[in-house]
């Protein structure tokens, strides 16, 4: 039997992807400004829409009676299941997976469960969630799918940028100065996350272009993966933004991109003016090389 993987909508892989690999995603909740819930069919041009108008929303994390009641629903199937969280360093939803999985592994002693801490966030978070429902969708054990999800943890790197800091500042994550000095003189940050699985930024550079020619710089430092494998190119409002970053890929050997828009929870804290990529610092090890089939 196929072993179930779950992940939450912060993971951005888009509808068509999750369908075709059989991965199941629990919501994170967006309110706006006065706490109520947004509609539920909202689509991400309307976020980004009203934050260019000045509008801010906040993210609630799932509680643990939702995943407790989704985990029940697989074990009285009898389904084994692996769930894959928004890093512990930028949410608790982790916290309320484990805790649920833990009281429910008492209940149904034959069902296998497993949460897992993704240390990362949208396509991060999405490369992670790819291959592991790439590798489940192609009959991986549920022991080599907590492997290879090892590995992955480890080696999935995160790189992006934003080119308005006042959505960083709102959600607390730069200081109002920082963000008028970017602003003012044309200073940008190369943002990344380390191994708890928090943000920081990793560089300041001035103007778009030298943005984007870091940001490939760094790539290559941190990865000897050779573009073998997809990498996650991700944006926001327009995907044209992607267009220089992925061309300065392709001339160091990156030729297999799947470009996603990032999804109401991040563009939440990071507003719509967002460019950035998922990446592998290492080649997929090669006993996993089987369940590598697209």
């Amino acid at each position: 039997m196929t072993v179930k993987i779950i992940s939450d909508s912060s993971c951005d892989l888009d509808k068509k992807t999750l369908e075709e690999l059989q991965i199941e995603v629990l919501k994170i909740k967006n309110t706006d400004e006065d706490h109520k819930d947004l509609p539920e069919n909202i689509t991400n041009k309307e976020i980004y829409r009203k934050m260019r108008e000045g509008k801010y929303f906040k993210t609630s994390q799932i509680t643990y009676y939702e995943y407790y009641k989704k985990f029940e629903e697989l074990a009285k199937e009898g389904t084994d299941f692996i769930c894959i969280t928004l890093s512990s360093g930028m949410s608790g939803t982790f916290q309320n997976a484990y805790i649920a999985k833990k009281e429910l592994q008492e209940k149904y002693r034959d069902v296998k469960m497993e949460v897992v801490d993704s240390l990362a966030a949208s396509v991060g978070f999405g490369q992670i969630t790819y291959y592991a429902g790439l590798a489940a969708k192609n009959n991986a054990s549920f022991e080599d799918l907590l492997k290879l999800l090892n590995f992955l943890v480890n080696k999935t790197k995160h790189i992006f940028t934003v080119f308005d800091l006042k959505y960083l500042y709102e959600g607390g994550r730069v200081s109002k100065t920082k963000a008028k000095i970017s602003s003012v003189l044309n200073i940008v940050p190369i943002i990344e996350v380390d191994s708890e699985g928090k943000l920081y930024v990793s560089e300041i550079v001035r103007g778009k272009n030298r943005t984007y020619k870091k940001m490939v710089n760094i790539i290559s430092e941190k990865s000897n993966s050779n573009g073998d494998y997809r990498v996650f190119p991700v944006y926001a409002d327009e995907k044209e933004i992607l267009d220089p970053l992925i061309s300065k890929l392709k001339k160091i050997g990156y030729k297999n991109f799947l470009c996603l828009e990032i999804g109401h929870t991040i563009a939440a804290h990071v507003g719509p003016d967002i460019c950035g990529l998922g990446y592998l610092s290492e080649n997929i090890p090669d006993e996993f090389e089987k369940y590598m089939v697209y």
